[in-house]
C-alpha cells in the first residue's frame, strides 16, 4: 500500500498567500468601483489614491478565511488622510444595516461621542 507524498508545506502556504491577494485584488476591485469617493470625507483623492479599509479588523478576524475578511460589506475606501484617523480611532464607521458597508455607514468622530 503506497501513500502519495503530501504537498510540501512552502507550497502550501504559497498558494494560501496567491489565493488570499486574488481575493484581495478582487474585492478592492468591486468597492472601488461602489465606493469612487472617500466614504468618510466624500472627497476624489488629489494626490494618491484611496485605500480600502476593513471595518471590522483583520486581528478580530485572525483565522477567518479571506473572503470573510476581505469581502465587500467589511471593506470601504477612504482617502489616506480619513484612512490614517479611522486607523487611529479618532474615526469610527459603524454600519447601520445588516448589509454592512454595502450600506450606509455612519462616521461619527471620538470627541463627538
Amino acid at each position: 500500500t503506497m501513500f502519495p507524498k503530501p504537498r510540501p508545506q512552502r507550497l502550501v502556504r504559497k498558494d494560501k498567500k496567491a489565493h488570499r491577494k486574488a481575493v484581495i485584488s478582487a474585492v478592492r476591485d468591486t468597492v472601488r468601483q461602489r465606493d469612487p469617493r472617500c466614504r468618510v470625507c466624500d472627497q476624489m483623492p488629489v494626490t494618491g489614491r484611496l485605500e480600502m479599509h476593513e471595518i471590522t479588523s483583520r486581528a478580530q478576524l485572525r483565522g477567518k478565511a479571506p473572503e470573510d475578511i476581505f469581502s465587500t460589506s467589511n471593506c470601504v475606501m477612504l482617502c489616506s488622510t480619513c484612512h490614517r484617523e479611522v486607523t487611529a480611532h479618532r474615526i469610527v464607521l459603524i454600519p447601520t444595516t445588516p448589509y454592512g458597508a454595502d450600506g450606509d455607514v455612519q462616521v461619527r468622530r471620538q470627541d463627538d461621542c
